[in-house]
């Protein structure tokens, strides 16, 4: 049998749980190669210059959708291919939480973006993937968000967009049988997301929402991003098919197994 190198598409890799997904695999005795995508990747370069599997590449999904269009099959896919000869999986965590406001007075210009971001650029990006994915049997991971069935003021726009991001998952799972997909609920991380969710948005949630999410930081109960990153990194690896089209929790008992170091 031929050996060969699995190759990923990771999205929003430049912080948060990204940047911990990125480490993870590239600490890995036999790591993929990888095609790392960041808005800003200032970050994230020089570990390029440090690991040959590893490729750079600034993208913003919040580009109009014309655009994305372009960018997307023909630099994010053609670079993957064109370098490596292959796609074997996507592991798509870029998001926003962006705009947290209320439905009567959020601008429609803004949920635009959201959904541009949060799923749109997700659908095109698989879309132009598939074709390679079929050919490698391979995996698609979602970072879905608990917000998708937990209701939050002001988080109709993001929520809403996880939501459709699970209803994509499990319509590709019927759609695409040879190829393996998952939506993972990361829990709520440490992250700059948290941060400006206590420092700038507070006013516009409830006050006991937003003593929620306060405490969870005061009480150091937030999930740590190399902990969720390990679980994700893994699934990319090698999810097994019988999880096609679920949407889980990433501490759920059922991926026990994709907690440790492979």
């Amino acid at each position: 049998m031929v050996e060969f190198t699995p190759v990923i598409i990771l999205t929003g890799s430049g912080r948060g749980i990204g940047f911990a997904i990125l480490q993870y695999l590239l600490g890995l005795p036999n790591p993929p190669n990888i095609l790392a995508t960041s808005r800003n990747i200032s970050a994230i370069e020089p570990l390029a210059a440090a690991h040959k599997n590893l490729e750079v590449i600034s993208v913003d999904f919040s580009a109009p959708s014309s655009e994305l269009k372009t960018i997307i099959p023909d630099v994010v896919i053609h670079t993957a291919v064109s370098r490596w000869g292959r796609i074997d999986a996507l592991l798509l965590n870029h998001g926003t939480l962006d705009p947290i406001a209320k439905v009567d007075v959020a601008a429609l210009e803004d949920w635009e973006s959201n959904y541009r971001v949060n799923f749109l650029s997700n659908v095109e990006l698989i879309r132009n993937a598939l074709p390679e994915l079929r050919k490698s049997n391979g995996r698609i991971v979602l970072v879905s968000s608990g917000a998708s069935s937990i209701y939050f003021t002001g988080w109709g726009a993001y929520g809403s967009t996880k939501a459709a991001l699970n209803h994509l998952n499990s319509t590709l799972a019927l759609e695409e049988p040879s190829i393996t997909t998952i939506a993972i609920a990361p829990g709520i991380v440490d992250t700059d997301m948290q941060a400006a969710l206590r420092g700038v948005h507070g006013k516009v949630m409830s006050s006991g929402e937003n003593a929620f999410f306060n405490s969870l930081k005061e009480n150091n109960s937030m999930v740590k991003p190399e902990d969720v990153g390990a679980v994700l990194a893994n699934l990319a690896l090698q999810v097994e098919k019988a999880l096609s089209g679920k949407y889980l929790n990433w501490d759920d008992e059922i991926l026990s197994s994709y907690r440790t170091r492979l």
